[in-house]
């Protein structure tokens, strides 16, 4: 390593001083390979000052170093001390060779800024903790990281002390670390393949403390980030510099779990600033072939999902300790489902805590009720929007703190997940299924491990379950059966825990694979349904089936079934409806809806088939969880079709190929009596890809 200049900036009132490795040598005497292993233990253990030592080979040269941290860690093994109890050093060369190695070999002269530079380059994750020094003369000593990490956030003080003091050149000086700072920065325009975005950042001062950053891992995460340091001006902006070193390793590496970039940057973090700054930071990963957006939190304000079917917005809420708080730290990481059109809003602090004269702060309500009014705004025009009612809020438009903004929107799927079972391969013979028992859930209602596949997850209910299905919902149960229910062992056990192992294009049929009645009807144009409702309607009624009362029901689930798929289905891409409720209109060439309906001892099975494919788990676990709550008839949001459809059913079944095809099949048991307040099982099944797949 070459010597480096002095820095040029110095005042006669206060220098700045950058120190050598030589002035932080701690000296030791190195030691040869002939020394017993148990001598070293010794050392290590009667000398707690102590944080490695040279070792010198047959010849004296400088042969290695032995970390006191992982030597003490090797000899805690089991069989360490009694196999190596005899042994010297040399003996170790056979097969821990690794025991003497360190990243890097400092020389007396260089500067400690360099040293950190170049050894942060090598391990990011500091696992040395010190390193061998060397002089004219030879080994001088070690020198700790640690130390020279401490003297160098002191001499960055008196640096920041030092250029208080300048005028013109201080100015010019952080003008150039502004345009530093702004040139890590990705650009503010976010163009990736399935989102499009945009960024805003603005600073309180020359230099900032907020963050953000995304990338794209194998043409199919994008990760997105948007981070706060604990102030701003120049040290906010040495740990800026310092996450996004981080970030450029992890994007390096390929990593796209939130929970382990936010652990990772910690840990960065932690060993730069040693406490004396954190920083916040909310993480999200998208994956733009199945909408499935994983999220993790550091302290940071929750992000926002804006549903654009629902016309609702969503918070992300999901805690954690801020970056560099704690050595070490594990976050926890959560997941939901984006649909296209769906929006990703992150933004920092200031947006909500900036105050006006009288020291009101902007606050949440007003963000939320602007995101949702913004709802079908461009994103560039979401952010000015968000800006200039900050700005006109405050009556100003200097901000006390930074501000940043970060929104994307998904925009298309990076790959065609519609693959019929024609075209796919055989699936694979055994996809278990995991079981969720109701007793044990209503004990210990905690989120199901995200590990689990939802795809498998089966929550078996020993009684209604309609209050747990918002609970349920956020945790992506999307599969729920009653066990005690007489038409699921009617259906067949094992036929309905095995559905997210098949792609059936006519569950029906599979389902009533014997029926004793069976009739199709193709739609051509809206005004048909009035028609084929009728036609169903005289035939039930010839039939004398048990319970006649139940034909009047499944009528009205049939008229609700035709409405969501003339008017529901059809969507652009972006979600919103492209006929409003009551278009009358043909149907397209190229747009197929298939009504089935087959009856088999006793059992009426309902299939209506489209070929949009644009019903999401969320959008109709999200119906089913606003009307259990009351909120169903909202003005604006309406729903009701899918929750009177669950209700009048005994089983429902819904399985999606996305934007390819949807069949909701409704059975209705007409051997026993109907009871429309009952609970019924469902299951809806997502083939995203070739298979049934967690979003």
């Amino acid at each position: 390593m070459s010597e480096q200049n002095t820095s040029h900036l110095a005042i006669a009132s206060t220098a700045f001083f950058v120190p050598t490795v030589g002035d932080m040598t701690q000296t030791v005497s190195p030691i040869p390979l002939s020394t017993p292993i148990l001598d070293v233990l010794g050392y290590f253990q009667s000398q707690a000052e102590l944080s490695a030592l040279p070792v010198i080979d047959l010849s004296g040269d400088y042969f290695g170093i032995i970390s006191r941290r992982n030597f003490l860690n090797f000899m805690t093994r089991a069989y360490a001390r009694e196999l190596y109890a005899r042994k010297n050093l040399e003996f170790l060369l056979d097969g821990h060779e690794d025991i003497f190695i360190v990243p890097l070999i400092a020389k007396a002269d260089d500067r400690i800024d360099q040293v950190i530079l170049d050894f942060l380059s090598i391990d990011p994750s500091i696992k040395y903790e010190a390193l061998p020094v060397i002089g004219a003369a030879g080994i001088l000593g070690v020198v700790k990281v640690a130390d020279m990490m401490l003297k160098l956030s002191q001499s960055q003080g008196q640096l920041i002390e030092t250029m208080q003091q300048l005028s013109t050149r201080l100015n010019a000086e952080v003008a150039n670390a502004a345009a530093l700072q702004r040139n890590l920065l990705r650009p503010a325009r976010i163009d990736m393949a399935g989102v499009q975005g945009y960024s805003t950042m603005l600073t309180s001062s020359e230099v900032g403390g907020d963050f953000y950053d995304y990338y794209r891992v194998d043409g199919r995460w994008v990760v997105m980030l948007v981070g706060d340091v604990s102030g701003h001006g120049i040290a906010a902006g040495t740990i800026v510099c310092a996450a996004k070193a981080g970030v450029n390793f992890l994007e390096a590496e390929h990593e796209k779990e939130p929970q382990k970039i936010l652990t990772r940057l910690s840990n960065i973090i932690f060993n730069t600033a040693h406490q004396a700054l954190l920083m916040t930071m909310f993480a999200v990963c998208l994956d733009t072939r199945t909408g499935e957006l994983r999220y993790a939190n550091a302290g940071h304000q929750f992000a926002y999902v804006y549903r654009s079917m629902l016309e609702q917005l969503d918070s992300l809420e999901v805690g954690g300790l801020p970056l560099g708080k704690n050595e070490h730290t594990e976050y926890e990481q959560h997941s939901t489902e984006m649909d296209l059109g769906d929006r990703l809003f992150l933004y920092t602090d200031s947006i909500v805590e900036e105050e006006n004269a009288a020291g009101e702060c902007f606050g949440y309500e007003r963000l939320e009720a602007l995101l949702l009014a913004q709802g079908d705004s461009n994103i560039e025009t979401l952010n000015h929007k968000v800006l200039t009612a900050l700005t006109g809020f405050l009556g100003r438009s200097e901000f006390l703190d930074d501000v940043t903004i970060f929104c994307v929107e998904y925009l298309e799927k990076t790959s065609d997940f519609a693959v019929f079972q024609a075209e796919a391969p055989s699936l694979p013979e055994a996809i278990e299924h995991e079981h969720i028992h109701d007793a044990h859930y209503r004990s210990n209602p905690v989120t199901i491990s995200p590990r689990i596949s939802r795809q498998v997850v089966v929550y078996l209910a020993e009684e209604n379950f309609s209050g747990l299905i918002p609970q349920l919902s956020s945790q992506g149960v999307r599969r729920i059966l009653l066990k005690d229910q007489a038409i699921s062992s009617r259906l067949g056990w094992e036929a309905l825990l095995s559905q997210h192992q098949h792609s059936h294009h006519d569950d029906l049929a599979v389902l009533l694979d014997a029926p004793e009645q069976r009739r199709e009807f193709q739609f051509f144009h809206t005004e048909d349904k009035v028609f084929i409702i009728n036609e169903v309607d005289a035939w039930l009624q010839e039939l004398n089936l048990l319970h006649p009362e139940r034909v009047d029901a499944a009528i009205f689930l049939l008229d609700e079934l035709i409405e969501n798929g003339l008017c529901a289905a059809p969507r652009d891409g972006k979600g919103r409806p492209l006929y409003p409720k009551g278009t009358v209109r043909a149907l397209d060439d190229d747009e197929t809806l298939r009504l089935d309906i087959s009856i088999q001892n006793g059992l009426l099975g309902i299939s209506l088939t489209d070929s949009w494919g644009t019903l999401t788990p969320s959008v109709f676990l999200g119906r089913l969880s606003r009307h259990v709550l009351g909120m169903g008839l909202e003005s604006g949001v309406g729903g009701g079709g899918l929750y009177l459809i669950w209700r009048m059913s005994d089983y429902l079944q819904l399985r999606v190929f996305p934007n390819r095809q949807t069949q909701v099949c409704a059975f209705m048991d007409f051997n026993n009596p109907f009871d429309p307040e009952a609970d019924k099982g469902f299951q809806f099944l997502y083939h995203s890809e070739l298979y049934e797949a967690q979003s």
